[in-house]
């Protein structure tokens, strides 16, 4: 009898998968994703733009792209950002970077499982991963792997913790949790919804842990950039151009979000955490401090 898939197993297998659909809305999809005039586009590239300074101090390194299934494009990005890099991206699922291989996108790719890179230690100046970190199975393996494989440090862009709620919100759960328990409705833990079919728990990351993992694996500094950010069905075929509905719905959402955590009574839904392995120069920390990083020395192990 065929014995059933482990979770983890499970989950490799899936997201091994993951690209692999070749149905009619799935291609329409993806064709969108190369297009950089888009609503979508103009989302994502927002979201890295504040690592400037650092691809600039950086012109000559050496990256690794985590998670980057997509075309490659988290390293086509960082690469126009910064020509002089060089940039390898990988993915567990590879069928959509074969296909920009072939269509000169990217000059070279790589199948890795994030949790077992087959790279020996320090191969990359930084290891760069944008919103794939929440769905590795064994998210902690994944994060040593990539600074185990850089030299310099990682950058992870990534969901901001939800338990890290402001004071309005924890007091507001709280009434809501009280109002359960006095009618005898079921109080079910906080994450109870937060997983995947493919087996993982949706794992998102909060400054506090950050710091935490720098602390015990005694890194040098740690550097934190929030932002909101906004989703809307269909922002992948519209276009970033003034007077556009969807797109002006986007800004004004994002914008609001803004308004709200600067009023103290909401939490930034991204955030971009990098760890470093050797403390940064005072340029490239005052340049980072300018695109809004703010940066943390962490105190060393007696």
């Amino acid at each position: 009898m065929k014995q059933p898939l482990s979770n983890l197993a499970l989950s490799y297998k899936m997201q091994s998968e993951h690209f692999t659909q070749t149905d009619a809305e799935n291609i329409r999809l993806r064709k969108t994703w190369l297009e950089v005039d888009t609503v979508d586009y103009w989302r994502h590239y927002r979201m890295i733009a504040p690592l400037k300074p650092l691809l600039e101090h950086s012109k000559n390194s050496r990256w690794l792209t985590i998670g980057d299934g997509r075309f490659g494009l988290d390293s086509i990005r960082l690469k126009t950002m910064q020509p002089g890099i060089e940039v390898l991206p990988t993915d567990i699922s590879t069928p959509l970077l074969s296909q920009a291989k072939e269509m000169n996108m990217i000059s070279d790719f790589r199948q890795e499982n994030a949790e077992a890179l087959s790279f020996p230690d320090e191969s990359f100046d930084f290891t760069f991963c944008k919103e794939s970190y929440h769905h590795f199975p064994r998210p902690y393996i994944a994060l040593y792997e990539m600074l185990r494989v850089s030299s310099q440090g990682v950058i992870l862009v990534e969901p901001n913790e939800r338990r890290d709620r402001m004071v309005p919100e924890r007091i507001w759960n709280g009434i809501k949790r009280s109002i359960k328990k006095i009618i005898h409705q079921p109080i079910l833990h906080q994450d109870t919804w937060n997983f995947e079919e493919s087996g993982n728990y949706i794992y998102m990351v909060s400054q506090n842990e950050i710091e935490k993992i720098g602390l015990g694996l005694q890194l040098p500094v740690v550097a934190f950039n929030y932002y909101n950010d906004y989703y809307e069905k269909g922002v992948e075929f519209e276009k970033a151009v003034p007077g556009n509905k969807i797109f002006e719905k986007v800004k004004r959402n994002i914008a609001s979000d803004d308004f709200k955590c600067r009023l103290g009574i909401q939490t930034f839904k991204g955030i971009t955490a990098i760890l470093f392995k050797k403390s940064p120069d005072t340029e490239l920390r005052n340049k980072l401090q300018q695109s809004g990083f703010i940066l943390i020395d962490l105190p060393e192990n007696p």
